[in-house]
């Protein structure tokens, strides 16, 4: 009996302890123990997308133990992971702080659409209580317009201010474009892409960042999974140009997403290749550049095209010209198979080049462009392919009888010409003597020869100042009358490093 009251008692006990510890632990300050539950409360969170100048970020806080004198917000934009830690403002509005920050995206940061965002709040008090909130997501939009979507499988296009059957008009014809870029490329999208179709130019551009060049008309930000055209109307033209065009950068840059940068001239010159229609201008373009011998060299277009919107249409022109080049002198499994080597970081594009066609990029342009009658950029001895011992030998062995045989005729005619030269010369030297002896006799027999030169024997020409055409001149360049493009045209093309 005294051991079951015992065992009641110590439960009793027990609880009561455990009543005690709770209570000590969630009713504030005693016997030394501390409050450990947050005073400082987030009740809200909010954002509101300006684009594309600017994000206003917003928290409603409420603090049960002081006021909120330090408020900051941390960014991180991706997918490159760039961070940002801004002060962010505090407004007191009765029981509640909002706390508050307006991210720039356009002239300090643009963000262009389709940009993962994530951010949290760090929050202090006067108490010496601290909070990092719950953290947070949101992604880019250009929300000027209301937008209509449709997606299936790997494709999503989204379009404004056109009916349905518009959107799924240009849908099937992007999903036979990726079929085609898939098949000439040799593989296909593993991850979704967003194609965003403008109504206009302006608008268009007016999703750019700041500084854009008039010619852009179309853009692909592979790392984003996303492009935007600008279609005016179905039948435009930009549907079976500019579409493919930047469908093909999404393919690509999904092909080679483990490897290193590729080559402007080569990226570039697939979207041109893919295009189901290339204006006239371009072929013209193209022929301009042959006929002037004005081509440019790889190297100046691997890391991006220039400025000048003409000297950039004659890259997009020469980088399609090399790639059909390519195409038909390797041929498409080759081509294939260069594009697989390109998807490992661990070489360069010159040995991607060499392991699926044999042949560098420096020998590649030296074989296009003396294919096209246009001069060479390796020396004879730096493209011929160096032989074998058994051939040095036999080369050596005739070089060395044609040199003795040379050597030979080449005495043999330096020996004649040294007679008749002095032939020649002994004739001379016995007519000058005798015109000589005969002159001496004449002076001889009249005294007045020598008195009407009083002793001086004076020189033919006399020489003073230089004629007028040797007075030195001064040469000063000139710059070229020609200013920019002889072409009104609207390129299509992608942003610079951006790729």
């Amino acid at each position: 009996m005294l051991s079951r009251r015992f065992h009641i008692s110590l439960f009793f006990a027990l609880a009561f302890i455990v009543m005690l510890v709770t209570h000590l632990l969630y009713s504030g300050t005693a016997h030394g123990l501390t409050h450990t539950s947050n005073p400082i409360t987030v009740t809200s969170r909010t954002y509101t997308e300006h684009f594309p100048d600017s994000i206003d970020l917003q928290a409603n806080v409420q603090d049960a133990a002081g006021t909120i004198n330090q408020a900051h917000i941390v960014l991180t934009f991706n997918p490159d992971g760039e961070t940002e830690t801004h002060a962010a403002t505090i407004n007191h509005q009765g029981n509640t702080f909002v706390i508050s920050w307006q991210e720039d995206t356009n002239h300090g940061h643009f963000l262009p659409a389709g940009v993962q965002v994530d951010y949290y709040w760090e929050l202090n008090d006067s108490a010496g209580h601290s909070l990092t909130d719950t953290q947070q997501q949101l992604t880019t939009v250009d929300n000027r317009f209301t937008w209509q979507h449709l997606t299936q499988g790997m494709l999503q296009v989204n379009w404004y201010n056109r009916p349905a059957v518009f959107g799924q008009s240009v849908f099937n014809k992007a999903s036979t474009s990726i079929q085609h870029i898939s098949s000439t490329l040799g593989g296909s999208l593993d991850q979704p892409i967003n194609l965003w179709i403008y109504a206009n130019d302006t608008d268009f551009h007016g999703s750019l960042a700041p500084g854009s060049y008039e010619w852009v008309g179309g853009e692909a930000m592979p790392a984003l999974h996303e492009a935007s055209i600008v279609v005016v109307d179905y039948n435009d033209e930009t549907l079976s140009r500019d579409m493919p065009h930047e469908l093909t950068h999404l393919v690509f840059h999904e092909l080679i997403a483990q490897g290193i940068t590729p080559p402007t001239w080569f990226d570039e010159g697939l979207a041109v290749y893919n295009q189901d229609f290339r204006e006239p201008q371009l072929e013209a373009r193209w022929e301009k550049g042959l006929a002037t011998h004005t081509l440019i060299r790889l190297n100046d277009v691997s890391m991006g095209f220039p400025a000048n919107a003409d000297q950039a249409y004659l890259a997009y022109a020469q980088s399609y010209n090399l790639i059909d080049y390519m195409y038909r002198t390797f041929g498409a499994p080759k081509m294939k198979q260069l594009i697989k080597l390109m998807d490992n970081p661990q070489q360069t594009f010159d040995q991607d080049l060499s392991q699926a066609l044999g042949i560098d990029q420096t020998h590649l342009e030296n074989q296009w462009r003396l294919s096209n009658g246009q001069s060479a950029v390796l020396t004879a001895s730096e493209v011929t392919p160096t032989p074998n011992l058994q051939q040095v030998i036999h080369v050596k062995e005739a070089q060395t009888v044609s040199t003795n045989y040379t050597t030979f005729w080449l005495l043999i005619g330096l020996g004649i010409i040294l007679v008749i030269f002095s032939l020649i010369s002994i004739s001379i030297l016995i007519i000058y003597s005798l015109r000589y002896n005969k002159a001496l006799k004449k002076q001889a027999n009249d005294p007045t020869y020598a008195n009407s030169h009083n002793g001086n024997q004076a020189y033919p020409y006399q020489y003073s100042d230089p004629p007028n055409h040797m007075h030195p001149s001064t040469y000063m360049q000139q710059t070229s009358p020609y200013s920019g493009s002889e072409y009104p045209l609207h390129i299509p093309g992608d942003q610079a490093p951006q790729e």
